[in-house]
């Protein structure tokens, strides 16, 4: 008899999920109110890019370490992997599409760049809103069983990897604003001990006083 393995443990990733929901449902919204203030573009535009890459790098982890490993290894329904399939490739139009104008906006502040990429995400919302809803509900249940610790650590790493070092702090905010204390030190436990302290230390601060800027 094979000893027993426990599941992996996959709730980082719906905290993931939340980031995802709350920032990119805020940025139609600041575009828009940051039209013609170039001030106010700057800081809405770093902030809008940070979130992009930090959904691109979401995407490519899981089809790069999740997705085919699933495949390989589990029973899956073909219509739901292909409409994950489905769902990444809309929502990566429409990054691209706000990658081609967010340098622009970002130095003029135009009302009506602004209100394009506004009108972009509001339209890629339900898609992403329904992907990560399926993920959570029918793909982290079989990652659970079918990964390996090491298998889905490494998805953890390629994430945090492309996150500058300067940033990491701020990303711990925005992953731990939404959660409840047992959530936190769940989150917290895999974290370096290093990285708890900054981050209790001066992380949540600077995420705070950031944050606080962003939203207005």
């Amino acid at each position: 008899m094979s000893p027993y393995t426990p599941p992996v443990d996959t709730h980082e990733m719906v905290l993931i999920h939340r980031v995802l929901r709350r920032e990119f449902g805020q940025l139609p919204r600041l575009f828009r109110a940051a039209a013609g203030d170039r001030a106010r573009s700057k800081v809405i535009g770093a902030h809008a890019r940070e979130m992009l890459d930090f959904l691109h790098t979401h995407h490519t982890g899981e089809d790069e370490l999740l997705f085919h490993l699933l495949r390989e290894r589990a029973v899956l329904d073909p219509e739901l992997m292909d409409r994950m399939d489905t769902q990444h490739a809309q929502v990566d139009d429409a990054v691209t599409a706000i990658d081609a104008e967010l340098p622009a906006w970002t130095a003029s502040a135009d009302p009506a760049v602004g209100g394009r990429m506004a009108a972009v995400i509001d339209a890629m919302m339900p898609t992403l809103i329904d992907h990560l809803a399926e993920e959570e509900q029918k793909i982290l249940p079989i990652a659970s069983v079918t990964l390996t610790q090491r298998e889905w650590d490494a998805l953890g790493k390629h994430g945090m990897s492309a996150i500058p070092l300067t940033r990491r702090l701020i990303i711990l905010g925005h992953i731990t604003e939404e959660t409840d204390d047992a959530e936190r030190q769940r989150f917290m436990r895999i974290l370096p001990t290093p990285a708890r302290l900054a981050y209790k230390l001066i992380g949540h601060r600077r995420f705070t006083r950031e944050t606080t800027t962003i939203r207005g």
